[in-house]
């Protein structure tokens, strides 16, 4: 899949908030050479998985075009100190980095919630630990800008 980047216009096709080249320099400057080995189709897969990854939380206001690829920019954001929010906000891009490193570092895992402590094949069976993780480094980014836990799709049958 091409990597398609969102500018802050609203573009149909986007599909990653950050540049190839962007997470590079980033990723170099902070030393994670990890990004530098992976294959370029991995590092795009990483960033497209990420910026979807972001876009599964609710955010406050409408997207800023109909049709556009991701969820923002957007209009009628702000942060938690009311600051409205104006193109692709500085946690965001932020959050898509962070995740994007750890798809890259391993593959992707459930982010939050309880860890699974133990399975049985059959008849099936699963055990969650007693405490929930901490929230996240990037949810805690996404707080910054609003960001809400997505709700399940409930339906009566």
């Amino acid at each position: 899949m091409t990597l398609i980047v969102e500018t802050g216009a609203g573009i149909s096709e986007a599909n990653s908030y950050i540049a190839a080249e962007i997470a590079a320099a980033h990723f170099t400057a902070l030393g994670l050479t990890v990004w530098a080995e992976a294959r370029e189709a991995q590092r795009e897969q990483a960033l497209i998985y990420a910026s979807a990854y972001v876009d599964s939380y609710r955010y406050e206001g409408k997207v800023l075009k109909d049709g556009q690829g991701l969820a923002w920019p957007r209009r009628g954001a702000s942060d938690r100190e009311g600051r409205i929010l104006v193109g692709l906000p500085h946690a965001l891009r932020t959050a898509v980095l962070e995740v994007a490193a750890d798809f890259i570092k391993s593959p992707p895992l459930a982010f939050g919630g309880r860890e699974v402590i133990r399975e049985k094949a059959g008849p099936v069976e699963l055990a969650y630990s007693k405490t929930r993780r901490q929230p996240s480094f990037v949810f805690r980014l996404l707080q910054q800008i609003g960001a809400r836990p997505a709700l399940p799709d409930v339906r009566r049958g």
